[in-house]
Formats: structure tokens, C-alpha cells, sequence
């Protein structure tokens, strides 16, 4: 993912966080906390998506070249 699309998909979080906020009449210490609890949240299930991901990925590398795992076991 480039800078660019991380900075604008922060931004756009961010920016909705701020629009709710606004919306229910939070002050600066509830905005400020509300925010970083849906960063923390987006982060955690970024992390989880990213460790799916990557265990669909070699599992698919293991079952199209079952070979490739049995010979790295044996060395």
C-alpha cells in the first residue's frame, strides 16, 4: 500500500470520527478519545485481515505445490 493511500484512508477515518463527534456534541477530550479507540479497533482488525490473509495465502502455495513444503521439511 503507497504513503498515499495510507495517509488518505486515515484521513477519511479521521474525518468521519470528527463528523460524528460533531454530530453527538463531543467535546475535545471525548472527540480525541473517540478517535483513537476506532484507530485502535481499524489497526487491530488490520492486523487480523493481514494475518488471514497470509495463512489463505500459503495454505493455497501448500495445496498447489504440495512438493515445495515436503521439501523444505527435509532439508
Amino acid at each position: 500500500m503507497s504513503e498515499t493511500q495510507k495517509t488518505n484512508w486515515f484521513r477519511i477515518l479521521n474525518d468521519r470520527v470528527s463528523d460524528l463527534a460533531e454530530k453527538f456534541g463531543l467535546d475535545d477530550a471525548q472527540s480525541n478519545q473517540f478517535r483513537d479507540f476506532a484507530v485502535q479497533v481499524a489497526k487491530e482488525q488490520y492486523k487480523v485481515g493481514s494475518k488471514s490473509g497470509a495463512s489463505w495465502a500459503f495454505k493455497h502455495a501448500r495445496e498447489k505445490n504440495p512438493q515445495a513444503r515436503t521439501s523444505q521439511i527435509s532439508v
